[in-house]
């Protein structure tokens, strides 16, 4: 679900690749329709909207079908967004990912290497229509992300909406697209590129528009000059004929020239080749979990762990008690779709220690929230955060209450069982305490301790949990401690 064109991809894995079954695209042209203050406009919504009903026949009775509905900037960025995705549910009862800008560009690049063979040193850039991603790569490892401010559809209303083919307007885009590409870290201006590639629907508008000119898709800035001059001396968008470009997108290539020759001049690019792969594919190979796309979010859990020195053995077992009483209540309250979710957050959990002990869950969600999590929606990476802050201590009324009441009925539980887990393994050495949870009904978790546990220190710890969690409206019973 992009900020210009939505887009329907089936296939069926054979043989360890992806053999395509259908495509299928609509220009929604979300962009359009979000305002300066982030707002997107109830038509535009419709828009959207209308196209998932479309799309939702295409694979709604097929059998044994793996679906990911994945969303990029205008969503991400879109303060009423929760608004679309509530209405989109009841069309399509599939989970909505609102990917970050870094983890877009991840996709990005992997989606070309499964559609050809990379250099040793590569650079690849996606315009889209809200947002434009800028990729460094080795081989098949992409090794720098970013997503900057500058998309065809957002540019086309800011610079050209008037259908107006101006230098004054071209120079005011460049300028601006100037401004996002300043903003790259030094290692896009190294140049010394083996490729640079560019993909996606605004880049290949204009390979074919320099087809007609020139015979051939080569890009360079001086043949990027010349198509802006033959846009100029057209006058308007309407007078343009690009025979060789689909009409719809016609409208949106000054704005994705404007960029394409900013990247051009301020990165010191010489050539740029057209490539087939993009996000799509990207999403595609990581939901079939074919090859190096097995399990990216595990690979990043431990990659984050290691960065930051976890006690991966004591993670490991507070992470095997909190699964162990997550499987004793998952069915009663209806958790299981967040079982990844508590498994990461008990891996986790202990990553703030790396800063300060005292206050460690909250330097713990501070750098979940700030780091590029490959795998990781926002709204995934969002709850991860949460988990950790309020693993311990007083839990954050106030964060927790501002989510969505289902959610955030969830989280609470899973916050429970989280909390518990961590509480018997306070003794790192001592062997751990062990409970049994039972959900009494949505309100309410059984907490009994196994025979032949010393719970002296775990009642009174408990007690406090009780405090803790009541205001959460989670009422923890304790149940065969009446010894003490």
């Amino acid at each position: 679900m992009g900020s210009n064109s939505f887009h329907l991809v089936i296939a069926r894995e054979q043989d360890g690749s992806l053999q395509i079954l259908h495509k299928e695209k609509q220009q929604v042209q979300l962009a359009q329709g979000l305002s300066p203050d982030g707002i997107l406009s109830s038509d535009a919504m419709e828009r959207g909207l209308n196209c998932l009903r479309d799309f939702s026949q295409r694979f709604s009775n097929l059998c044994e079908t793996q679906v990911r509905l994945v969303a990029t900037h205008t969503l991400r960025v879109a303060r009423n967004r929760d608004a679309f995705v509530s209405a989109a549910l009841k069309i399509i009862p599939y989970p909505i990912e609102i990917i970050p800008g870094h983890e877009e560009a991840r996709l990005i690049y992997s989606g070309i290497a499964q559609s050809q063979v990379l250099g040793k040193r590569n650079l690849v850039i996606d315009i889209g229509g809200g947002s434009t991603e800028v990729v460094i790569g080795e081989k098949n490892q992409p090794m720098q992300l970013s997503s900057l401010r500058c998309g065809c559809v957002s540019y086309n209303e800011r610079f050209f909406a008037d259908g107006q083919l101006t230098l004054a307007a071209f120079r005011a885009a460049q300028s601006a697209a100037d401004k996002q590409f300043a903003s790259l870290s030094k290692e896009y201006f190294s140049g010394n590129w083996e490729m640079v590639l560019g993909s996606s629907g605004s880049v290949k508008a204009i390979c074919e528009a320099l087809a007609e000119l020139y015979g051939d898709e080569t890009v360079t800035l001086s043949r990027l000059k010349e198509l802006k001059l033959r846009l100029v001396q057209w006058g308007e968008i309407s007078q343009v004929q690009l025979a060789n470009v689909e009409a719809r997108r016609v409208p949106l290539v000054p704005a994705g020239l404007a960029i394409l020759i900013s990247f051009f001049r301020r990165l010191g690019i010489g050539r740029l080749d057209f490539t087939q792969g993009a996000l799509r594919e990207g999403v595609l190979y990581e939901l079939a979990g074919i090859g190096q796309y097995q399990d990216i979010r595990q690979r990043t859990v431990e990659s984050i762990a290691q960065l930051y020195h976890v006690d991966q053995q004591h993670a490991a077992k507070v992470r095997d008690t909190v699964m162990a009483q997550f499987e004793q209540v998952a069915d009663d309250w209806q958790l299981r779709p967040h079982a990844r979710l508590l498994s990461y957050a008990a891996s986790l959990h202990e990553i703030g220690i790396h800063i300060n002990s005292r206050g460690h869950h909250k330097h713990g969600a501070y750098i979940i929230a700030h780091s590029d999590l490959p795998g990781f929606s926002q709204d995934l990476q969002r709850d991860l955060a949460l988990l950790i802050a309020n693993h311990r201590k007083k839990p954050d009324l106030e964060a927790i209450g501002a989510l969505e009441l289902g959610h955030r009925l969830a989280m609470v539980r899973l916050l429970a069982l989280l909390r518990l887990g961590v509480l018997t393994h306070l003794g790192r050495i001592a062997p751990p305490l062990t409970l049994k949870c039972s959900a009494i009904d949505s309100e309410q978790l059984l907490v009994r301790p196994q025979k032949g546990t010393k719970f002296n220190l775990l009642l009174k710890d408990l007690q406090r949990e009780q405090k803790r969690l009541a205001p959460l409206g989670l009422k923890l019973e304790l149940e065969g401690m009446d010894r003490l």
